[in-house]
């Protein structure tokens, strides 16, 4: 009977074994830096970006058109119902004005703004500092997504992580398993000494069917942010480096506070939002000063108006003056749209200010987190290598008969934990790193 349980924990054993290295071959190997360049040129989020981007420059060139001359090109070709032909009696029977049914023209005009109130340099520099401030937003949605790839990534280097930890914890206590029954057979322990090591050993494979689990959803967020299918078999072949927290933190919180608010896009964009706001404020303005324009026009029609008498032939005339035109009164239209710029400059000041606030809380935050993950690494480490000492010795111990049964449970069970915690710290910092760069305008 003995044996046959053994063959048969061995059999399962190799099954398991077989089973992770065939997903494991079968597997993508995934660096971090290509997952990133994936999700840059494929997620749509940097493709609205841009597209807001584009939509903004091209702003700027339709702004900038309307301070250059326009031209124009107009026609018309009219059939007019008969009207009684002007004729002076006296000076014979030919009409002076004769009836033409048939009207045909065709106009090129010329404008050149000469003075707008200023509206136009304004709606310029409106323009200039929308797309400054969509480029800035654009920035800060790349550094979103680098930040959630990487968060992504290293998520599911954890679940593997995870899951290799719990897999060699279902060996080690497999071969107790298999140790505990030969001491049975032998007199040595009791069938309860099995039951718990077999109790141990069924908890620890549902924490690895939940890791196995956890693999595939964390496999399935990365692919998802990277454009690739959901079900694409990838791990992540870049190992994470515990950075010096010198190079790291080698800033105080107030200098990391200050870089946040020169740094990050959101205070750029806001910035650019604010200043957009005063020129709308300067074109609302501009609604009290007359316009200027220079006209210019070349006609050619048959008739042409000008020519009298007219005649039904085609002739060209032309003409250049200055218009002017001047708003003398629009029932306070313009008092209001100056009125409602001003209250957007109030409202783009109160963004500001509460984008400082915010990028300074957050980089204080990811400060400090930084820092805790960092100690919690030389915790876990230095936790990992006692526990692996302590069950070293007492399974020697317990080889010996001088450990207790539950000892050796307890040393595994400490041993699966503190490489847990190993793992989870060297990624949480990792993580918070990463973070932190972002909470200061360097992830890039």
């Amino acid at each position: 009977m003995t044996t046959r349980c053994c063959f048969r924990l061995f059999f399962l054993t190799l099954i398991w074994v077989a089973a992770l290295a065939a997903r494991q071959q079968e597997a993508i190997p995934l660096p971090l830096p290509e997952a990133i360049d994936l999700a840059r040129a494929s997620h749509p989020a940097l493709q609205a970006a841009q597209g807001r981007v584009d939509a903004a420059r091209s702003r700027v060139v339709e702004a900038r058109s309307a301070m250059l001359p326009q031209l124009r090109l107009s026609g018309r070709a009219a059939y007019l119902s008969d009207v009684p032909e002007f004729t002076i009696p006296f000076l014979g029977s030919d009409p002076l004005f004769p009836s033409i049914n048939r009207n045909y023209s065709a106009r090129v005009s010329l404008q050149q703004n000469l003075f707008s109130g200023f509206r136009l340099q304004n709606s310029l520099d409106m323009a200039e500092r929308n797309a400054s401030a969509a480029l800035s937003e654009a920035q800060r949605d790349e550094s979103d997504l680098i930040l959630n790839v990487t968060v992504a990534y290293w998520s599911l280097y954890r679940a593997y992580r995870a899951e290799r930890v719990l897999w060699q914890s279902v060996e080690q206590v497999s071969a107790h398993l298999a140790d505990i029954r030969n001491f049975r057979a032998q007199g040595l322990a009791t069938d309860y000494d099995v039951l718990k090591v077999e109790t141990q050993l069924s908890d620890i494979r549902v924490r690895f069917v939940e890791a196995r689990s956890n693999v595939r959803l964390a496999r399935m967020t990365l692919n998802n942010l990277t454009g690739r299918p959901l079900g694409e078999p990838v791990f992540p072949s870049t190992a994470p480096q515990a950075e010096d927290t010198s190079n790291v933190l080698k800033f105080a919180m107030e200098s990391m506070m200050q870089r946040a608010r020169e740094q990050r896009p959101e205070v750029s964009a806001a910035r650019e939002r604010r200043t957009m706001q005063e020129a709308a404020l300067a074109v609302a303005r501009g609604g009290w000063y007359p316009q200027v324009l220079l006209s210019a026009n070349y006609d050619y029609a048959r008739p042409n108006q000008r020519v009298i008498p007219p005649k039904d032939a085609w002739e060209q005339t032309w003409d250049v003056g200055v218009i002017i035109q001047w708003n003398l009164w629009d029932w306070f239209a313009t008092q209001a749209q100056t009125s409602q710029a001003r209250a957007n400059l109030s409202v783009a000041d109160a963004a500001l200010n509460q984008v400082h606030d915010a990028v300074a809380l957050e980089s204080a935050q990811a400060y400090f987190r930084a820092s805790e993950a960092k100690e919690r690494i030389d915790v876990a480490t230095l936790g990992t290598k006692q526990a692996e000492e302590g069950f070293r010795i007492t399974q020697e111990k317990f080889k010996q008969g001088m450990a207790s049964n539950s000892d050796l449970l307890d040393a595994e069970l400490a041993l699966l934990q503190a490489r847990l915690n190993e793992t989870q710290a060297v990624v949480d910092y990792v993580i918070q790193v990463q973070r932190l760069k972002k909470a200061t305008g360097d992830l890039q």
